[in-house]
């Protein structure tokens, strides 16, 4: 079975779930972009794993911030985005307007790589 992490709440820059799965919890962190922002505390619980992890000030900064949980190095278990900034909703459509941008290249790449048969 994989691990599932289910949010509880993020309150006070505190970011709480419930891991569950088999075996010994895997080490867990936090990160924003390639950056590690700090070590999560994984206590058990009744029904399975409560993991704490405290985000800081890193997001606290102008634009879009997504913060995950992770497998220390590997996969992501949970994010939670953060947006501060007078322009918040500018920045949010920029962010969409861009990602629609490179959806629109990968699927004109992908459209050429079929019909060219591989």
């Amino acid at each position: 079975m994989a691990w599932v992490l289910h949010r509880l709440s993020v309150t006070d820059g505190t970011y709480r779930g419930l891991l569950t799965g088999s075996g010994a919890p895997p080490s867990l962190e936090l990160a924003m972009d390639d950056r590690v922002l700090g070590p999560v505390v994984v206590a058990p619980a009744e029904a399975g794993w409560e993991v704490t992890g405290v985000i800081g000030t890193a997001p606290l900064t102008i634009g879009t911030h997504t913060i995950a949980v992770r497998i220390a190095g590997g996969d992501i278990l949970d994010s939670v985005t953060i947006v501060t900034g007078l322009g918040a909703p500018e920045d949010l459509r920029a962010e969409l307007g861009a990602l629609r941008a490179e959806l629109a290249v990968l699927k004109a790449a992908f459209r050429r790589h079929v019909t060219r048969g591989g």
